[in-house]
């Protein structure tokens, strides 16, 4: 009986079945979160007659790292859909305001800049 890989696209774990080849296109269930798994392309029967440094084993590497990359991009989403939330609350909370505060610093600091500009280094940051 043939093994076959799956992987999970809840968990991403990777774990391999002994199965008939009658079941080979059915679906598992994943041994830790119990959610539906897809399989994978085995990669034995694939390499079993290309040269270690080959370009077509280069390549299928490539293809296998972009595809794990875009299951964990796809993961991170479900897992946390805004991932710059929290420091927009942290900054909200050190600021006291939303967004547009923001944009008033960045306004007052241009302001500075240009007094600093007009009445030299000597200007000490107070308004006259």
């Amino acid at each position: 009986m043939p093994i076959y890989e799956y992987v999970c696209p809840a968990c991403n774990k990777r774990f391999e079945l002994m199965r008939s080849r009658s079941e080979s296109n059915l679906g598992a269930q994943c041994p830790d979160c119990e959610s539906s798994a897809d399989r994978a392309l085995s990669s034995f029967s694939h390499y079993a007659a290309e040269p270690a440094n080959s370009a077509v084993r280069k390549q299928d590497k490539m293809k296998q790292k972009m595809w794990e990359s875009e299951r964990k991009m796809e993961y991170d989403k479900i897992k946390n859909p805004d991932p710059l939330k929290g420091w927009r609350e942290e900054r909200q909370k050190t600021l006291g305001k939303g967004p547009e505060a923001w944009t008033e610093y960045a306004n007052e600091l241009k302001a500075k800049d240009k007094k600093k500009k007009d009445y030299g280094e000597n200007w000490l940051g107070r308004d006259q």
